[in-house]
């Protein structure tokens, strides 16, 4: 193994359908290499991502990775249009921020039914719990009644029954995004706690990745307790991070009609444009120097983000043609990036 990338993380970004990219990348990484599960020392994911990283962290009955990145991608495939169900009438934000303008009435009308979801979700993860996840994991959701972060970590799941959750209400969980999907409601030691999508504040989670895999690391060395300060010996941490998003659009907003809009017109741009691009613009800008490459210039923080076009950037088109864009997108990205892909599927396999 080599002495630069003893610990492996993957992080996955927030995107709803558009999740069909980074599940290409990675059946094109596993196809070089090992399934993803047996790959990294940690997988960390928020909604779409948070999905993915479950699903290849799950175990099968004999203890190996249950699931493939082609098997995650069939999921997007075979059954985006039942999980992006639009349902009638108004949805959960329409109560919770009603306050704010009878014009939200327009955005919480296009709220999706969270059964066909919660099927597939039970269809997958069954009962199992995240303290049985093949790898380390760390999933983002918000918790609503505390309005604090919330970090599903299989670390604390092995020490605490209380965060040993069931990877279906984990999944829901992480992908209950605003506008989209009702809160999930899980028990947490015999408590109802409300919990909605990781992107309201992480859509990119590689920071919170970085953190955890501070800690899985000391734990490793025997060092416990996790010191949140950048240290001077933090540049010789033996890390590798392959952070992979799940597509960037160009969608800018024209200011002349920014300037016609009032409260309702702006919650859906801000959910799906401004607050998802620009944390994870700022996560990917702060990583390059939590992770500078080492003086060999072997680098230790990679970024995967291919451009998409505006049309296919609407994160609930589960439409076939839809779907057959992004895959086509990513396998464009794939083949003129394919050295450099190469480079990071040597870097993994050592």
């Amino acid at each position: 193994m080599s002495t630069q990338h003893q610990f492996k993380i993957l992080s996955l970004d927030g995107g709803g359908i558009r999740g069909v990219i980074p599940c290409r990348i990675l059946e094109f990484i596993e196809q070089q290499t090992r399934p993803v599960g047996n790959v990294f020392d940690l997988i960390a994911g928020t909604s779409t991502g948070g999905i993915i990283a479950l699903g290849l962290s799950k175990p099968d009955a004999d203890g190996r990775n249950a699931y493939s990145a082609s098997d995650m991608l069939d999921l997007y495939q075979d059954f985006g249009k039942v999980i992006f169900k639009k349902r009638k009438g108004k949805g959960w934000i329409n109560g919770f921020i009603s306050s704010f303008s009878d014009t939200l009435d327009t955005v919480t009308d296009q709220v999706f039914d969270p059964a066909g979801l919660e099927k597939q979700l039970l269809e997958r993860f069954g009962d199992t719990r995240l303290r049985e996840a093949i790898t380390q994991v760390l999933i983002t959701t918000y918790e609503i009644q505390k309005g604090k972060t919330f970090y599903f970590q299989s670390r604390l799941a092995h020490t605490s029954e209380a965060e040993n959750l069931l990877m279906r209400e984990i999944a829901r969980s992480t992908s209950a995004a605003p506008t989209y999907f009702t809160p999930s409601v899980v028990k947490v030691e015999g408590k109802d706690q409300g919990f909605v999508d990781g992107g309201v504040f992480a859509n990119n989670p590689s920071v919170l990745a970085y953190g955890e895999a501070k800690e899985l690391w000391k734990r490793r060395q025997g060092t416990l307790g996790f010191e949140p300060d950048v240290l001077p010996d933090d540049n010789d941490l033996p890390f590798f991070m392959l952070s992979i998003g799940t597509g960037d659009s160009s969608d800018s907003i024209p200011l002349e009609e920014a300037k016609k809009w009032d409260t309702g017109d702006w919650i859906k741009p801000l959910l799906d444009s401004v607050f998802m691009r620009s944390v994870s613009e700022s996560t990917h800008f702060t990583m390059q120097h939590l992770l500078p490459k080492y003086t060999d210039q072997t680098p230790r923080y990679v970024r995967l983000n291919p451009p998409i076009p505006k049309k296919h950037a609407e994160m609930s088109d589960a439409s076939d043609e839809n779907i057959q864009a992004l895959i086509a997108i990513a396998d464009e990205y794939i083949e003129q990036n394919k050295k450099d892909l190469l480079t990071i599927c040597e870097y993994l396999r050592n």
